[in-house]
């Protein structure tokens, strides 16, 4: 019998090989590789799972030793295992096996069997994996714990805390070994441990949920906001609280940004409700989340109404479509915008609003709405609507005579051009000169009011006597003019002569016998562009001159071969370019006082011709000449160093006014001629004083104001001559920063009987007030007069009231006696002539 047979007979107590087969089945049906050793260490038997696990046959196992057959294993670690399972009655250990499938991890088990051992294999290799994923979820999930915001707890229906994670402990600020809840409620501040008890004492009693914020005290005294979430565990079907789980979170940035977020929002709807201008603030959909108390109190909407959409209901029914559309616009675009419009004021009036807005970004740039203000420019609006009544106003008076209501010879001008740029071919446009003949007899006779009446009356004929095509306008005085266009023949202009003068001649009823008055009339025509209204003017003024050497009361056409007039001015310009080179050309000078103080604040430097044989050559006769003949700009150059090089010897306190023509403006050297005059004489800038007027600011290029700001940068003053007497005036003022502007002699004649002409005074002195810009008039000769500019404000006046232009010397003496402060009166004696 062999060994395997005999413990198997002593097992079973069966002999046979009916007991033979059922052992052998018995250990096949184990699933567990199993080996049986006797005491020797050798396998006497190996079940199904052991062979396939070796991977041989019963016949090739038995009789082997285990550290043979059993890979990765040692004779003195088997003997060692052996030894103790023998000794303690059973005995297990862990053990790596290489295989087929790689290396497999086992619980080798040991039991003795008399003097023999049955060894186990159950292999672990799974269990051992899922427990290495566990521990490595385990750990990851505490790192995240160690990284999350909150740490969670437990503790048991009686308090007892346990899981106090470091992660709490360093949150809270909690001792490490706090055990026990009533040390969480001990740190709780006071103020916020009465009510957290209550919430807490509703949840235990329901078994909910607990939610809640409060502050504990930190180790440095001071306290902190949390949030504790807390759930209950049932324990059993009883449903009685077994253990609470929860989780805290220190809430305390949030908790003090929202804090001061409210105080801003406090602050901030504070001042908006106490501010004069009513505040709005919008969501992303342009929906009103906030209106400041000024609107409510302006619209008398309520919160609710105005909240929304619902201001749009207080815009003026015309504003509201291009108001809603001008918003939507923005908002689409997310840019800033202002817009004007009419809100209904609570007393049922309206009132104009300028509405502001602007986008709302958070820091990243995510758009959040609008906010913007609205302010009552009611007063503003009407302040300009009275301010552009009064522009137009003075712009007509600009533009027309204040007599007669006729344009004026700068408006004429401008008519003339639009007719001649109008012109179709094979047209022509006439210009008729008309003076009246005898009209001085009528003021030497019936004084001037009868004359202004008779004025008007010729006005209102000659309106009647011409097409609606035609222009008339009154030059000055007695002096008429009309525009005829378009023409086909010289015979259309000399039949509107005729009809002119037949209109004329007929007999004024004014009340009383008026002495007979009658017209002459000169003709001339402008077939194109190329004949400019000042040279039509100039030719139609000559053939008045002959229709009155033909006896007035007729007309004569302009004939060039008899023009003996122009044939002078030729000569006259032959003369005027040698007059530099002989020293005939001299500088006057004309004192500016200031109507504060009577003393002299400038002088006007007028250039003077005393013609070898002919004496005074006035101003307006060599002037046009010199621009004429291109001398204009070499005259203007020497005026500028010799005014300059005289009034650096003056008092600091006076400056000197240099007049500048238009063409100056053309050659491009003008600011170097001012620059070089100031360098060589030495005058300060500041006392320079350039005038110029309206013609300067045509040029469409915008090229002479380009100059008018180099001469500024120089220093220099900017002065607007002769204001009023053209038609677009108020726009150069806002064209160009002028230092100053001079009222025409025209606005100061007929003071203080003129009550238009006061009216304009009135005007242009307050505009220069807002302006800020300083006012000069010119022409004063009366006290009346003087005393009408100081009344209205005037900073300066000029005129032979004070001074006569005088020479260099003259001059100079004139400022040294200035009159004393705050008495302006008349110069008397050598000042005067």
């Amino acid at each position: 019998m062999t060994e395997m047979q005999s413990l198997r007979h002593r097992l079973i107590r069966q002999p046979g090989p009916v007991s033979g087969e059922c052992w052998i089945a018995f250990f096949d049906g184990v699933a567990h590789p199993v080996l049986i050793k006797n005491a020797q260490g050798q396998v006497i038997f190996a079940n199904r799972a052991a062979c396939d696990l070796l991977g041989r046959d019963r016949s090739g196992l038995a009789g082997g030793a285990e550290h043979e057959l059993v890979a990765g294993t040692q004779a003195e670690q088997i003997a060692s295992f052996d030894a103790e399972a023998m000794r303690r009655g059973s005995i297990s250990a862990e053990q790596e096996m290489p295989g087929p499938r790689g290396v497999r991890r086992f619980l080798v088990s040991r039991r003795p069997a008399g003097e023999h051992l049955v060894v186990t294999f159950f292999e672990i290799t799974d269990l051992r994996e899922t427990e290495g994923v566990l521990r490595q979820r385990e750990a990851h999930l505490r790192n995240l714990l160690e990284l999350h915001p909150v740490a969670p707890f437990s503790f048991t229906a009686d308090g007892v805390l346990s899981d106090l994670s470091d992660r709490l402990v360093a949150i809270t600020g909690l001792p490490a070994g706090t055990r026990h809840v009533d040390a969480w409620w001990a740190a709780m501040h006071p103020g916020d441990r009465r009510d957290l008890r209550r919430a807490w004492i509703r949840s235990v009693r329901g078994g909910q949920s607990f939610d809640a914020e409060h502050r504990l005290q930190m180790p440095d005294g001071a306290y902190r906001w949390f949030r504790a979430r807390v759930v209950a565990r049932p324990r059993d079907q009883d449903q009685q609280v077994d253990r609470w789980f929860g989780i805290i979170e220190d809430v305390h940035e949030r908790r003090t940004t929202v804090e001061q977020l409210r105080e801003s929002e406090a602050r901030f709807r504070a001042f908006a409700d106490d501010a004069p201008v009513m505040i709005w603030v919008t969501d992303t959909e342009g929906r009103n989340v906030f209106v400041s108390r000024s609107w409510l109190g302006a619209t008398g909407q309520s919160l609710d109404e105005a909240l929304g959409t619902g201001w749009i209901d207080a815009v003026h029914p015309d504003d509201r479509d291009a108001t809603a559309a001008i918003t939507r616009d923005a908002m689409r675009r997310r840019i800033a915008y202002t817009n004007e419009f009419r809100i209904r004021r609570k007393d049922g009036g309206w009132c104009w609003v300028i509405d502001v807005g602007h986008p709302r970004l958070l820091a990243d740039g995510t758009f959040i709405g609008y906010i913007g203000c609205c302010v009552d420019i009611s007063a503003r609006r009407q302040a300009e609507d009275d301010r552009v009544m009064a522009q137009l106003q003075v712009f007509h008076m600009a533009r027309h005579d204040m007599l007669t209501g006729l344009p004026n010879r700068h408006y004429f001008g401008d008519c003339y051009q639009e007719a001649v740029a109008s012109l179709a071919p094979e047209r022509s446009v006439a210009v008729l000169m008309l003076d009246l003949d005898g009209f001085k007899t009528v003021n030497d006779t019936r004084g001037h009011p009868v004359g202004d009446q008779v004025l008007c009356e010729v006005a209102n004929r000659l309106r009647t006597s011409v097409r609606s095509t035609d222009t008339v306008a009154r030059l000055g005085g007695d002096e008429f003019a009309v525009i005829q266009t378009p023409i086909r023949s010289e015979q259309e202009a000399c039949d509107l002569a005729r009809r002119l003068i037949a209109a004329i001649s007929k007999p004024f009823d004014l009340e009383g016998a008026v002495p007979e008055v009658g017209a002459s009339v000169g003709i001339a025509f402008a077939r194109g562009r190329g004949d400019s209204a000042e040279e039509i003017m100039r030719y139609a003024d000559v053939a008045l001159y002959a229709a009155k050497q033909a006896g007035r009361g007729t007309f004569r056409v302009f004939d060039e071969a008899t023009d003996t007039h122009l044939q002078s001015r030729q000569k006259m310009k032959a003369a005027l370019r040698a007059a530099l080179g002989l020293g005939e050309l001299s500088v006057f000078y004309q004192p500016l006082i200031g109507l504060r103080d009577g003393q002299v604040t400038a002088c006007e430097a007028l250039m003077r011709w005393h013609r070898k044989g002919a004496g005074w050559i006035t101003p307006d006769q060599f002037i046009p000449l010199a621009e004429e003949a291109g001398l204009i700009g070499d005259m203007g150059d020497w005026v500028l160093h010799e005014a300059c090089a005289q009034a650096a010897r003056w008092p600091d306190s006076v400056s000197v006014a240099v007049n500048l023509s238009p063409l100056q403006f053309h050659g491009g050297a003008l600011v170097d001629q001012v620059a070089s005059a100031l360098r060589a004489s030495g005058l300060p800038p500041e006392r320079l004083q350039l005038e110029i007027t309206e013609s300067v600011l045509l040029d469409p290029t915008d090229r002479n104001i380009g100059v008018l700001q180099d001469l500024r940068a120089l220093g220099a003053k900017i002065v607007m001559d002769d204001f009023g007497t053209g038609y677009s005036s108020l726009g150069y003022l806002r064209s160009f920063p002028f230092d100053k502007i001079k009222v025409d002699r025209s606005f100061i004649r007929d003071l203080p009987d003129a009550r238009e002409a006061l009216a304009i005074l009135k005007a242009v002195a307050g505009l220069g007030r807002s302006l800020d810009m300083r006012t000069t008039v010119e022409g004063v000769e009366t006290q009346a007069q003087l005393d009408c500019a100081i009344a209205e404000g005037v900073d300066e006046a000029q005129g032979y009231f004070f001074s006569r232009p005088l020479p260099a010397p003259g001059i100079a003496s004139f400022i040294s006696g200035c009159l004393p402060k705050r008495r302006i009166q008349p110069a008397t004696g050598d000042a005067a002539t």
